[in-house]
């Protein structure tokens, strides 16, 4: 039958469909909370363990490998055995491994426990964003991700701040206790104050029906080779990459130590700079959210991405504060424009029933991404310099964003099917 609900109803439907599961926005915070500080004392700590970038970036591709099984595994595993029991096994793990890391003294410990908790890591946001895509619309999608960012990105503004004090107090071990508290919480939450998502497969033959648009979050169609292979999934594929670089090779592995050795930032320093990009991220997450929904899931992607090459341009043109300021401000507001939009079109074009295959195969991406770039970038960083490293990086935000401009079909905003056309 035709849906002719209004959009205002329509979206107050996803909202109670959202506040049933608003002990997830706690779940973001924590999750960003401890994730912050691990993201500021994991590339220095094994910088004071190997005094070398390479050797940094080495240990984040060597670790990111454990993903790239894990992903597509997971979203499998969602699909079949549901959203939560993944959501607390990842919680879990990253903790245990985290508590590990406590005790550790040598460098090749540090890559074999991070290594561990990596997999829980990719458990974590798998499934979270299989449940996400479960409590949202496509018609509102943009802004949930955007209030999911806010949560989480409060999270990383404390995180690298306390991780800073944390580290000047203590040691930046005592980092990684910090963090397996904050994911040891999430556990205790998730298990008694989340409900499982997974829809429930029909018993009975669906009636037949037309087919749906891409990029129709409503779809059944079962996944096939077709499914990634097209021009939408490039472009997602090219933004997602170059997400990729810029979080996984520039801000979690090179830019920390390039801050320290470089330009000469403290640990608390830099925590409170790193800070600083996060509380733009924040403020400028749920107006493109807006934008997302209404006008399109490009309108905010490829002016991101162009932000995002601008900061890295900064980089590659002088190394002093000033220009690191710049930098930051750049990424803060690069970050919070798309990070979620790419998140929101991987979730309108993931099939209903096959939710979580499509968004593992997604994190595919992503994990064989975070194990190449890193090393690359770090490896061009060592040996050829920053300026090439850094415009490296601006170059391919370039193309990825005219990647998403000139092939990518719009699955938001505008570009929705009229709903008196739906079955």
């Amino acid at each position: 039958m035709a849906s002719d609900e209004p959009a205002d109803q329509i979206d107050a439907t996803s909202l109670r469909r959202l506040a049933k599961a608003s002990p997830l926005f706690f779940v973001f915070f924590t999750w960003g909370f401890g994730s912050g500080a691990v993201q500021l004392a994991r590339p220095l700590f094994a910088f004071e363990l190997s005094d070398s970038v390479f050797l940094v970036t080495l240990m984040v591709a060597i670790t990111a490998t454990s993903r790239i099984v894990t992903s597509p595994l997971t979203g499998y595993l969602t699909d079949r055995i549901g959203r939560k029991p993944l959501v607390l096994l990842g919680a879990g793990l990253r903790g245990a491994g985290s508590i590990g890391l406590f005790f550790v003294d040598s460098y090749v410990m540090l890559v074999a426990l991070e290594f561990v908790a990596q997999i829980g890591v990719s458990m974590f946001q798998t499934s979270v964003s299989v449940l996400i895509a479960d409590v949202t619309s496509r018609e509102s999608r943009g802004r949930f991700i955007a209030l999911r960012s806010i949560s989480s990105r409060i999270g990383h503004i404390a995180g690298p701040a306390t991780a800073g004090l944390i580290a000047a107090s203590f040691s930046f071990q005592h980092v990684f206790l910090f963090d397996a508290v904050t994911k040891w919480s999430i556990v205790l939450v998730v298990l008694f104050l989340i409900r499982e998502t997974k829809p429930v497969r029909e018993t009975r033959p669906a009636p037949a029906r037309a087919p749906r648009p891409t990029g129709d979050s409503e779809s059944d169609a079962p996944i096939t080779l077709r499914t990634f292979a097209n021009a939408t999934f490039l472009a997602l594929a090219a933004a997602t990459v170059a997400w990729t670089m810029m979080q996984q090779g520039v801000f979690y592995a090179v830019l920390p130590v390039h801050a320290q050795e470089t330009v000469g930032l403290t640990p608390s320093e830099l925590g409170a700079l790193v800070s600083f990009a996060g509380l733009l991220a924040i403020l400028v997450a749920y107006p493109n959210g807006l934008v997302s929904d209404r006008l399109g899931r490009k309108f905010s992607l490829v002016p991101g991405l162009l932000i995002l090459a601008a900061g890295m341009v900064l980089l590659s043109l002088s190394p002093g504060f000033i220009v690191l300021v710049w930098a930051m401000a750049a990424y803060g507001l690069g970050e919070g424009m798309t990070m979620g939009t790419t998140q929101a079109i991987a979730m309108d074009l993931a099939p209903v029933r096959s939710r979580g295959t499509f968004l593992g195969m997604w994190s595919l991406v992503r994990s064989l991404a975070g194990v190449s770039i890193p090393l690359l970038i770090g490896g061009v960083y060592e040996f050829v310099g920053a300026t090439a490293a850094f415009g490296l990086v601006a170059g391919w935000m370039l193309v990825s964003a005219a990647l998403v401009a000139a092939l990518a079909k719009e699955t938001g905003g505008r570009s929705r099917p009229e709903r008196g056309a739906e079955t």
